[in-house]
């Protein structure tokens, strides 16, 4: 049995304890799902559009989910599939003529799509992630090494260790940084 919604789209009757729970649900991760969603898009017009579909996924949805500790992350999985679908479905839109064209600042994205411009923040963000797990010797030495483009001479004099010790903080901060990102990129974390 369905129901069909303002829109004409129809959604699986759920019992109405369980039309509730899912209400609770949405309504209570309403405001860290839309922020989710402006990170990818943001437009306040699609955050609102999308959010709406995450919702109607949810609703069509929440039987599938077997385990209720992951509802949480399954919530936020749909929420960034579904602006990613937007994202591509914007890239596929015919171009405008000539004639129609607005003009636009030049920036650093200049010829990326807006997918692509996501994939590039999401990785950076991650590598801020695993660079917040790292112990802060391996972290301090990293940074050094990355930010100040300091040889293993200098972090070892700027911090007092010695050479050989810059080298196993960076060997295993490394190591570490390239777990931690490979589990983050293939969103096991």
């Amino acid at each position: 049995m369905t129901a069909a919604a303002d829109d004409g789209v129809t959604v699986p009757a759920l019992p109405a304890k369980e039309v509730n729970q899912v209400s609770d649900l949405l309504i209570r991760e309403e405001p860290a799902l839309r922020r989710a969603i402006a990170r990818y898009v943001r437009h306040a017009a699609a955050v609102d559009e999308i959010f709406q579909e995450v919702s109607l996924k949810v609703m069509r949805r929440i039987d599938s989910v077997r385990d209720p500790l992951a509802i949480r992350g399954w919530l936020f999985q749909l929420a960034r599939n579904a602006s990613l679908d937007h994202l591509r479905a914007q890239d596929r839109r015919p171009m405008a003529r000539s004639d129609q064209l607005e003009f636009h600042d030049a920036g650093g994205d200049l010829g990326r799509n807006p997918a692509d411009r996501f994939m590039e923040t999401e990785r950076i963000e991650a590598v801020h992630k695993a660079l917040a797990e790292l112990p802060e010797s391996q972290r301090e030495v990293i940074r050094l090494r990355i930010s100040e483009n300091l040889d293993h001479e200098a972090i070892a004099h700027r911090l007092g260790i010695t050479r050989q010790a810059v080298e196993v903080r960076l060997c295993r901060g490394r190591s570490h940084l390239r777990q931690r990102l490979e589990a983050i990129l293939q969103g096991d974390l």
